[in-house]
């Protein structure tokens, strides 16, 4: 991964290999924070005494201030500037986990979370955007930048675990703490030589300017975006179920089934980190289908086996197939994404749906038959993801 680095980073130049360095503080930073929030929540929501009706809104709202901004996001630079944008965007982390402390008022509360979905929109849009022109859409670089944000994800439940230790509440410490780690990001944001050039591109030449949507007609994002529908559909349920699956598959107690979670994340952590390097000695094209067979061999598996460890090997080999799928995916449209700066606005947000809608099927089907069965929708999104994978490979190769 070293020699990768060094090469990727010597190609770019001193100023933008800074900018490439905060874009992965930036996702280090949130997800150090939206995956905190899912750790803390049971103790805010104890300590301002609010309902569940109230902490469903929450996480609701933080979807849509997601939703909205990755699309709007695409489209700021147009009118403050990349890098004014790009600021605003990781100011609003430092605010919205700021206000959680101030109030426990439901209004405050949701205006935080939404503010908190702002910068998980933006962040995303903008980190993928630069990357990929940067990178010239080499996969290795963009999966790298996720590794990051799984760096976060881990030490979320780590820092929350050891910061119950010296704080009664339980979870104002760890908002604090990923307080100052965005503003540390502002911080360092502030010296960055980022300007609008990275995002304009190549549109220039393009039919519409920086506004056209003619994207949706390129065939490769139509795949791409697909792909990474049926990716988010997948990983969602898997995190939000997968503890409650173990539980009800009688495998594992209540609290044994939470390290459940942290596996899948490590394995996560793990794959991204590996993609980093395969992408330097495997095609995109062959990594997305190495990838969505995985994600379907291990999802028949999950479903039909009953013991822990078929179980935990299972979970464990769906994490390794789903670590590398958005940035190999974005890569694997990086043409597009190039010439189209708006285009990732509406690949975030799009492809975010997947995510919103998969969760709510698996329970509408657990509760009306069992979660074993729920989950046979990953099996289906996972097939539909290979056969889009193998179309991919074919449209490349004729290309």
């Amino acid at each position: 991964m070293s020699e990768q680095k060094q090469s990727f980073f010597k190609r770019i130049g001193k100023d933008n290999a800074y900018v490439v360095c905060n874009t992965y503080y930036a996702y280090f930073a949130q997800g150090l924070a939206v995956i905190m929030l899912g750790s803390v929540l049971p103790a805010l929501q104890s300590y301002y005494n609010i309902s569940y009706q109230v902490s469903g809104m929450l996480l609701s709202v933080t979807f849509i201030g997601y939703a909205i901004f990755g699309l709007l996001s695409g489209y700021m630079p147009l009118y403050f500037g990349l890098k004014r944008s790009f600021l605003m965007i990781i100011t609003a982390l430092a605010v919205g986990m700021g206000l959680l402390l101030v109030s426990g008022n439901p209004i405050c509360l949701l205006a935080s979370m939404f503010i908190i979905g702002i910068d998980k929109g933006g962040v995303t849009t903008y980190n993928n955007q630069i990357v990929t022109v940067l990178s010239d859409g080499d996969a290795g670089p963009l999966n790298l930048l996720h590794v990051f944000f799984a760096i976060g994800a881990c030490l979320a439940p780590i820092v929350v675990l050891f910061s119950s230790r010296v704080d009664a509440t339980g979870w104002k410490l760890p908002v604090l703490i990923s307080v100052i780690v965005a503003v540390i990001g502002i911080f360092l944001m502030l010296p960055m030589k980022l300007d609008n050039s990275i995002y304009e591109r190549g549109n220039s030449s393009e039919k519409g300017g920086s506004g056209s949507l003619g994207f949706f007609t390129e065939k490769l994002f139509v795949i791409s975006l697909i792909m990474a529908f049926l990716y988010q559909f997948v990983e969602s349920s898997a995190m939000s179920w997968v503890t409650t699956y173990f539980i009800d598959s009688n495998v594992m107690t209540d609290t044994s089934a939470q390290l459940i979670t942290s596996a899948l994340w490590i394995a996560l952590l793990a794959g991204r980190t590996s993609c980093s390097i395969l992408a330097k000695r495997m095609a995109t094209k062959n990594m997305l289908l190495l990838m969505t067979a995985l994600q379907l061999v291990f999802t028949v598996m999950l479903v039909s086996s009953h013991t822990l460890i078929t179980m935990m090997i299972a979970t464990i080999g769906l994490g390794l197939g789903m670590s590398g799928m958005y940035g190999t995916i974005v890569s694997n449209a990086g043409d597009v994404f190039s010439r189209y700066p708006t285009s990732m606005g509406y690949y975030v947000l799009i492809s975010s749906i997947g995510a919103v809608i998969s969760p709510s099927l698996v329970g509408f089907i657990a509760s009306a038959a069992s979660l074993r069965a729920g989950f046979v929708l990953l099996c289906i999104a996972a097939a539909a993801s290979l056969l889009m994978a193998c179309y991919n490979s074919r449209m490349k190769r004729a290309n």
